[in-house]
């Protein structure tokens, strides 16, 4: 039986408008279980740590990315634990990897339980999933962050990010890579991903192959920064002097002021920071139309 952990203000309370035909699909499916609903910031972990404690080795996080992070930090060395997502969120970025694009699509590929084994990142002691943030795209989690999909909406943001790049200004982060070599560079963004998360790197790896991907953007100009916050940005031709990739095992980062550091789109800690690989790895209910 599956249990489900529902995050109700995920995608801007998207859930609600679709709970009661949610349950019916599962129902349909043979696939009905335990519902749980979250109340409170803390909650998530809290009903992970149930569901272990009744014995559920299958935990459905009904949300977004930020939902499946603190089910995955909750599971701890659980290694037969198998996780599903019904994606709800604004940022889907794993359910989307997967192959998975709506909740009634999430239903059917749950129903079918087709499972893969992927990595696992850290970030200090947090572990992550899809990819760690340093930088601006902590300023367009912010600005996304309960954002309805309206076209009113989408103007607010356009609005929202121009005066934050305005107000944006790079700074200096010194990066070490698996203790071999040393960049002290400008930094308007950072991202390191467990595979496939990048939309806009030449060179997109597996979340199976042991590997980080670390995408360093030094600058952008005021039309550049504005794409980029709208994820239209390609980096082609003269662009690509502005982005730096690395592939490594570990990154050490440090800056002259703490800076944020976001994992699968929520703030976990700041710099300094250590990302790692982790020894452990998460089985996960995929689509056969998944990207790797």
């Amino acid at each position: 039986m599956y249990y489900y952990i529902i995050n109700p203000a995920a995608g801007g309370g998207k859930i609600n408008k679709i709970q009661e035909k949610l349950k019916e699909r599962l129902k349909e499916l043979g696939i009905a279980g335990e519902f749980e609903k979250s109340t409170g910031p803390t909650d998530i972990p809290k009903l992970t740590k149930i569901a272990l404690q009744k014995g559920f080795k299958t935990i459905i996080a009904v949300g977004g990315d930020g939902t499946i992070n603190e089910v995955i930090n909750a599971v701890d060395t659980e290694s037969n634990v198998v996780l599903g997502i019904i994606p709800t969120g604004n940022t889907n970025e794993l359910a989307t990897l997967l192959g998975i694009h709506d909740w009634q699509s999430a239903c059917t590929i749950l129903a079918a339980r087709k499972i893969e084994k992927v990595d696992l990142g850290k970030v200090n002691e947090n572990v992550f999933i899809t990819s760690v943030s340093i930088g601006f795209d902590n300023v367009i989690f912010n600005l996304k962050r309960n954002q309805a999909g309206s076209a009113l909406a989408n103007a607010k943001y356009f609005a929202k990010l121009a005066r934050a790049i305005r107000g944006y200004k790079p700074f200096e982060i010194e990066l070490e890579f698996d203790h071999k070599f040393h960049v002290t560079t400008e930094c308007f963004n950072l991202s390191i991903s467990n595979g496939a998360f990048i939309d806009y790197a030449p060179v997109r790896t597996k979340p199976q192959d042991n590997i980080l991907d670390a995408v360093l953007i030094n600058r952008l100009s005021f039309k550049e920064a504005l794409l980029y916050g709208q994820k239209r940005l390609s980096f082609e031709g003269s662009k690509k002097n502005h982005v730096s990739i690395f592939h490594t095992q570990k990154v050490l980062i440090k800056t002259k002021d703490p800076v944020p550091v976001s994992a699968d789109g929520q703030v976990v800690t700041q710099t300094p920071a250590a990302i790692t690989l982790s020894e452990r790895k998460l089985k996960v209910i995929v689509s056969r139309n998944r990207k790797f």
